[in-house]
């Protein structure tokens, strides 16, 4: 499936009262207590948003620190202790849920209106959230794949603000304003002390 100029009409942002999107929505799959140590957030082949969500937690009973739940389509499919996404995690890498407000669809948009403005089909996206270090913000990287799965570029956008704060690979930047303003307005999809979602 291509993604062109005309695909951006997939990620169309609904109004404040929204509900939350795909990456945040399988967050919610998650029990609260493991929603407040969430480390990383990962989806591969996107065409836009990916089928598995893999979501990392910091987990101190497991010997690297690591856990990983996979979401499939709405369900929890995996639960281990292992993930080709981080060898081992520590406390310094929980990202907070105060964080997390700007969801996968919208950086999925602005890495489409990035291969538009330079001219390139994109034609899948790989998605990933997380630290750099204990102090660092977190940040998602999206990777723009062509149709071969040649890298053509990524952006680098944060997770509370919404900015680009970087875009290797794409000389040319698009006007994002009206994206991210609307991104800026969805609240916060994972609340302290919400119960998860029952697969369905």
């Amino acid at each position: 499936m291509r993604l062109t100029l005309t695909s951006l009409g997939l990620f169309a942002l609904g109004s404040a009262s929204s509900l939350a999107g795909p990456a945040f929505s399988a967050l919610q799959l998650l029990p609260p207590e493991l929603r407040q140590r969430v480390a990383v957030i990962a989806g591969r082949d996107g065409t836009p948003e990916p089928e598995r969500w893999h979501i990392l937690v910091h987990d101190p009973a497991t010997e690297a620190g690591v856990r990983e739940f996979v979401v499939t389509a709405g369900r929890m499919t995996a639960d281990r202790t292992l993930s080709q996404f981080a060898e081992s995690l520590t406390a310094g890498d929980i990202i907070s849920p105060d964080a997390l407000k700007i969801d996968s669809e919208h950086v999925g948009r602005v890495a489409l209106q990035f291969g538009a403005a330079n001219g390139v089909t994109v034609s899948a996206l790989h998605f990933e959230l997380r630290k750099s270090g204990p102090e660092a913000a977190p940040l998602w990287t999206v990777t723009c794949l062509d149709m071969a799965g040649a890298e053509l570029g990524k952006i680098v956008v944060s997770s509370t603000r919404g900015t680009v704060i970087m875009h290797p690979g794409f000389a040319k930047e698009p006007a994002l304003d009206t994206v991210l303003a609307a991104a800026r307005q969805t609240p916060p999809p994972v609340a302290e002390g919400d119960a998860p979602t029952p697969a369905r």
